[in-house]
């Protein structure tokens, strides 16, 4: 199976699903033609579930993410959630900046939903040298 790279720009986020499992979603999706961009990640997601590596490992970097975006991310997640199911090790890490507290509540929330059982990670800011 390929993989899937999709380059961040200022309105969408990094894609990089790579096949081995290991499946990254970083940045903003404010997009206003998000019926474009998430498709094609579902559908990898949906093809890799049929055959999936050993551990399949999602890292979200979430800084913003619109209404139809959000919606989109809860089809991937549910398509996880089914591999779950099937006994596949899934893990979903969701990482925010320590005083993001709306991205926080926002992966609770998808964390509910689903029932994948999220691993949050706060992210610290760099020290100012």
């Amino acid at each position: 199976m390929d993989h899937l790279v999709i380059a961040q720009t200022e309105q969408t986020p990094l894609i990089s699903f790579l096949s081995n499992g290991l499946l990254e979603i970083s940045g903003k999706s404010i997009n206003e033609d998000s019926q474009d961009f998430w498709p094609p990640v579902i559908s990898w997601v949906q093809a890799y579930s049929v055959k999936p590596s050993t551990k399949t490992c999602l890292n979200l970097f979430i800084e913003s993410l619109d209404t139809s975006s959000s919606s989109a991310l809860v089809e991937v997640l549910y398509v996880l959630k089914d591999m779950m199911k099937d006994g596949n090790e899934v893990r979903v890490h969701w990482n925010y900046e320590e005083n993001d507290l709306d991205m926080f509540e926002l992966g609770k929330d998808m964390d509910v939903l689903t029932q994948i059982g999220f691993e949050f990670d706060v992210l610290k800011p760099f020290p100012q040298v």
